[in-house]
């Protein structure tokens, strides 16, 4: 009935716009493609109209994100259906943002925003020549009170839990890649962090000197995950937003309920598990000051 396969973008308050939209310009390599009426910015990675969009706020974080989904009815009856078979209340919304007419939006149950959409226009401005430039946006890691019911509630939308660290940090796709989306046990609201996909270890560690050489500090990593098994760097962003850059993350292959075999896998075959946190952090033992949980 519906098929969400796609983390589309990620929309943030920005006290300053500035400051951010320099930011996902020059530091991340995106391309502003369009502004709205409100002051909304809109940046894209390289296809997608837009996969980042900026809004003016009082208060910094992530304000709502945007799945993209396949169905054979039309957006109405996919309302309806969702309402009927899981009792989610959505409200449908026309030309709401720029390359997207038609969207569902909703909360889930830790009262983030969600937007599905059916369609986005293509902007298609390419890849540009400076910056990280990340081949995409990756996943989403968000804050909740409840792990297990938000696992629960997007397992429903078709969702996949491919990994738990221990009982407060759950991982889930609606793809081949390990996660999409991830919940972390906390309480406080907001984003943990963003990840965006890097080509290969080589491109990672080459945007790590470019981020230095605009003094940016590199809170953690680089060193390889349990859980995904994605070779990880964080930074923040002008507002304090967690970044990931990452590379090397597993591939899930759902029909068989595993990962495509790598050699750094400690099991074979590598299927979901619930992983303790010291194994899972870093598997090649590195220490750093800064816990990311």
């Amino acid at each position: 009935m519906i098929n969400i396969f796609k983390l589309g973008y990620v929309e943030f308050g920005a006290k300053d716009m500035e400051g951010m939209k320099s930011y996902y310009s020059d530091t991340m390599g995106f391309t502003l493609t369009d502004q709205d009426n409100n002051g909304s910015v809109y940046f894209s990675s390289s296809t997608d109209h837009h996969n980042i969009v900026l809004t003016p706020s009082n208060e910094s974080g992530i304000r709502c994100f945007g799945l993209q989904y396949q169905s054979d009815l039309p957006i109405n009856e996919v309302a309806e259906y969702l309402n009927f078979k899981f009792g989610i209340i959505s409200e449908l919304k026309t030309n709401s943002k720029p390359g997207v007419n038609e969207l569902l939006e909703f909360t889930d149950p830790e009262g983030y925003v969600v937007q599905l959409y059916p369609q986005m226009k293509l902007k298609n401005p390419g890849f540009k020549k400076e910056g990280i430039i990340p081949n995409k946006l990756g996943h989403l890691s968000i804050r909740v009170n409840d792990p297990k019911k938000q696992v629960e509630f997007y397992t429903q939308l078709g969702f996949f839990n491919t990994d738990w660290i221990e009982d407060f940090f759950g991982f889930m796709t609606c793809n081949r890649d390990h996660h999409v989306l991830n919940f972390c046990a906390s309480e406080k609201k907001g984003m943990h962090h963003i990840a965006f996909e890097m080509r290969n270890y080589s491109h990672l560690v080459e945007k790590l000197d470019f981020l230095r050489s605009k003094n940016t500090k590199i809170e953690w990593g680089p060193s390889r995950h349990g859980a995904g098994h994605n070779i990880a760097c964080y930074h923040y962003d002008t507002e304090g937003n967690m970044i990931e850059l990452f590379t090397d993350a597993d591939i899930f292959v759902k029909e068989l309920g595993m990962f495509e075999p790598r050699p750094w896998h400690k099991d074979y075959p590598q299927k979901p598990k619930v992983w303790n946190a010291e194994e899972c952090l870093s598997v090649w033992g590195v220490d750093f000051e800064k816990a990311l949980v």
